[in-house]
């Protein structure tokens, strides 16, 4: 990012962040509401990448023969509301479709996390990831590195239009997309 996108971004958290210590006004109702709404959130996914996502961005329309990693799993199992992927080499995650960085942190069900808005409604969630560099609100594209897994299990949740995808249903979106 350039600096004053930097800058941009850093003023509207500072106004998002005061407007939240003012008890009810109409600024934290307004905020909370877009915070909670599926509806808003694309809203504001796409108002982000109008202003951050340069015009002149080349989209490679080759793919990108790293991604097939994901698919090199020796075993599968269930893990909570996704499941657990086992790989014996290590891999890189990359960004299946254009998207936004949804969340980036550590949870106690999956560790180190990720977890990615696309454009078609569907989040996808990686657990247990070794490495990443992205930050909640991030634009992706097609082909970006996400994160990076070393050897042993990751975990995979993926949700479309709000609903979560059983075994079978997840290893089709997968074969599908990468």
């Amino acid at each position: 990012m350039r600096k004053w996108q930097w800058a941009i971004a850093f003023v509207i958290c500072v106004i998002v962040w005061g407007t939240t210590l003012v008890p009810d006004n109409k600024a934290t109702k307004v905020i909370e509401r877009v915070v909670y709404s599926q509806d808003d959130l694309t809203f504001m996914r796409n108002a982000i990448r109008t202003v951050f996502v340069s015009k002149d961005r080349q989209i490679e329309v080759a793919a990108y023969p790293g991604a097939k990693e994901l698919l090199s799993f020796v075993s599968v199992q269930p893990n909570g509301k996704g499941y657990l992927l086992t790989f014996e080499q290590a891999i890189r995650i990359f960004a299946l479709q254009n998207g936004i960085v949804v969340f980036t942190g550590h949870t106690k069900q999956t560790g180190k996390t990720i977890s990615i808005y696309y454009d078609d409604d569907t989040t996808v969630t990686y657990g247990y990831v070794d490495h990443f560099s992205l930050l909640p609100y991030t634009a992706v594209g097609i082909g970006e590195v996400l994160a990076t897994k070393q050897s042993g299990e990751l975990y995979i949740e993926i949700e479309q239009r709000g609903v979560i995808l059983n075994l079978e249903q997840t290893l089709k979106w997968l074969k599908e997309h990468v």
